[in-house]
């Protein structure tokens, strides 16, 4: 298989399990007598589909599919825009807190797009990839918060006056209030990734200087033993060279008094 050798991509697993669950629980409650009245739920589908082709693309790009360079941005970009697309046109006719709740994650969904298409122009870009990962979280935080504004499961915190004016400055201050907070836990990250590099590096940095050092004594080792047998072999030449010229000597003495 293409992706035998390849690491698995969680990511798009995830999109592809999440989103089939997603639309068969959507269209089991869509029907009523057997008949499909529920279009809020059609938009819902509509929108875990593309998500769901999203995942594909994910997952057959990391097998090795020879689709077109950025096929995986541009599928997300797709979906992220079905998804703004939906939600604005999901506002009609509802109450004011309704509208207000689903228009800031209209505009979330916005910024999540524009930093998709920073990234795709500009792969290497760190505030691009940290935007769209910000956006993406502040999106996922505001739906939860959103199902508790309108539909509280909590029997001691009623869903909130959706014709309230001071519950929609409320929802407002709330909705600043998750970007902070993610804006603290993506910093956290960023310095616990940080710190974790450095600690890494200078392990590292260690070992090559350990490792640098046994060779550089070995090396002065080697040096060191090469150079007394050069000194004994020149010795030995030397002292041969001695002998040889005293026995020359010798002969030619020998010769001159015969």
């Amino acid at each position: 298989m293409p992706c035998a050798t390849r690491r698995i991509c969680f990511e798009g697993i995830a999109k592809i399990v999440t989103c089939s669950i997603g639309v068969m629980g959507e269209v089991a409650k869509a029907f009523e007598h057997g008949h499909f009245t529920e279009m809020g739920n059609a938009q819902h589908v509509s929108m875990y589909l593309f998500y769901l082709l999203s995942g594909l693309v994910d997952v057959m790009t990391n097998c090795g599919f020879p689709f077109p360079p950025h096929t995986d941005y541009v599928t997300l970009l797709l979906a992220v825009t079905v998804e703004g697309l939906l939600f604005y046109f999901h506002l009609h006719g509802r109450p004011h807190l309704d509208v207000l709740v689903h228009t800031l994650l209209v505009y979330t969904v916005a910024a999540e797009a524009a930093c998709i298409i920073a990234e795709m122009c500009r792969p290497r870009s760190v505030f691009a990839s940290l935007g769209r990962a910000y956006f993406c979280l502040l999106q996922a935080t505001w739906f939860w918060q959103v199902g508790f504004i309108l539909y509280s499961p909590l029997p001691a915190h009623p869903a909130w006056d959706v014709h309230s004016h001071m519950d929609m400055m409320l929802a407002a201050s709330v909705f600043t209030w998750h970007m902070m907070a993610l804006l603290l836990y993506i910093g956290a990250l960023g310095f616990v990734a940080c710190a974790a590099y450095r600690m890494c590096g200078r392990c590292s940095d260690d070992a090559s200087a350990g490792a640098q050092e046994a060779g550089d004594s070995g090396y002065k080792l080697v040096s060191g033993s090469e150079l007394k047998l050069s000194g004994q072999e020149a010795c030995a030449g030397d002292g041969g060279l001695l002998i040889h010229s005293a026995f020359s000597d010798y002969s030619n003495d020998d010769a001159f008094y015969s």
